[in-house]
């Protein structure tokens, strides 16, 4: 429990200027200096922390090893992305260590981050905090080339709506050039901004809960029947299901089947609030096939909808506008804040995730933090 203490204490932070913000909503300079204590805190807490979760043991390596030499000679599919590699290069060429160059990432992300919670979010503040309890606190301590392939594409939405698919594609190859993962963005200009049928949204939305429970392995099924690859693929394929194991029936599982019948519910007044929720309701559904239809693959699921998690970051807080009675409002509201805790409490509970940051006492050496992350994934011996 001691490991998630920072976590909560920063939720808890998050969620009384959340209160403010509610309470002097019709205060514009009040929100705005709401908006920059957001900011700094986020800044703080990610920019100056620690070696925090697992992906800082292959990115300071590589950091470390990393020179205009081996940009020169980058090779698709041997290097890092070339945008990633550069943005490396340019930091390391200003100061040569591996924690400023999480300084300005931060700096990046905050600026990309708050530019979109500033354009589609009611209360900066509560997104925040649902961002960084819904995989939030992954991607920002974790995914340091995935955070910011999405947090550019997170800019790249109001292009989709505009039909300027010029900025829109430019945004996403630069999004590319960070990870690879962001070509799965590039199909959605020409369907993310449709309106879809409540009824078919139900259909979709019932279909993938049905998936999950029977436990079909839709994917794997797929692949039989195709037969792309042959049995080597099919072998691989289960081999990978064995090894990462699927998604069971859980509190996360309740958590979608609430919020999907929520926005079901109020479908009509969700879509009422911004034209632009329509690219939010779209992509929370291309979130529930990636965590149902994958569901035998837990970690491709999750690599997949990490991709599409910022519609919970809107619609969350959207939600719980669209209850008519302020004492439902409120009841939400301390389900959320509940919730909240508890999800931060399970899923940040590690000796990994112990947090420890620059300007608070100084942070274990990257020797000490090798030796807790193969303490904790060490094999038992039998």
């Amino acid at each position: 429990m001691i490991y998630t203490i920072p976590y909560i204490l920063y939720i808890l932070f998050l969620g009384f200027l959340a209160i403010l913000y509610h309470q002097r909503r019709d205060d514009e300079k009040f929100c705005r200096n709401i908006v920059t204590y957001c900011a700094l805190s986020f800044v703080f807490f990610f920019g100056f922390r620690g070696f925090i979760n697992t992906d800082w043991m292959v990115y300071y390596l590589e950091f470390e090893k990393a020179s205009w030499d081996s940009f020169a000679l980058y090779e698709i599919g041997k290097s890092r992305e070339p945008g990633f590699l550069l943005f490396v290069m340019l930091n390391k060429s200003i100061v040569p260590n591996y924690h400023f160059f999480i300084f300005t990432q931060t700096l990046l992300h905050t600026y990309l981050l708050f530019r979109f919670f500033r354009k589609y979010s009611d209360n900066v503040a509560l997104s925040l905090l649902i961002s960084l309890v819904f995989e939030g606190f992954t991607i920002n301590a974790n995914l340091i080339r995935n955070s910011t392939c999405i947090y550019i594409f997170l800019n790249a939405i109001p292009y989709i709506y505009e039909r300027k698919p010029l900025q829109y594609y430019a945004l996403c190859l630069l999004a590319i050039s960070f990870h690879f993962s962001g070509f799965a963005y590039l199909p959605l200009y020409f369907f993310l901004h449709r309106r879809i049928n409540r009824w078919v949204y139900l259909s979709i939305f019932t279909v993938c809960i049905l998936i999950f429970i029977l436990h079909i392995p839709v994917f794997l099924k797929l692949i039989q029947m195709s037969g792309l690859g042959g049995d080597f693929v099919e072998m691989k394929v289960e081999g990978y299901t064995s090894l990462y194991g699927s998604r069971g029936i859980g509190l996360g599982f309740f958590e979608r089947l609430i919020t999907g019948l929520l926005v079901f519910c109020y479908y009509h007044k969700i879509r009422e609030m911004r034209p632009e929720n329509n690219i939010f309701i779209n992509s929370l559904v291309l979130y529930y096939i990636a965590v149902f239809f994958f569901s035998e693959f837990a970690e491709i699921s999750k690599r997949i909808f990490t991709l599409f998690i910022f519609a919970y970051w809107i619609l969350w807080c959207d939600i719980i506008r669209c209850f008519f009675y302020e004492r439902n409002r409120y009841l939400f509201c301390t389900f959320v804040g509940f919730y909240c805790l508890v999800k931060t409490a399970t899923n940040l509970n590690a000796p990994i995730h112990e947090y420890d940051n620059l300007l608070l006492g100084g942070i274990k050496s990257f020797q000490e933090r090798k030796y807790i992350f193969e303490k904790t994934f060490k094999e038992p011996e039998y």
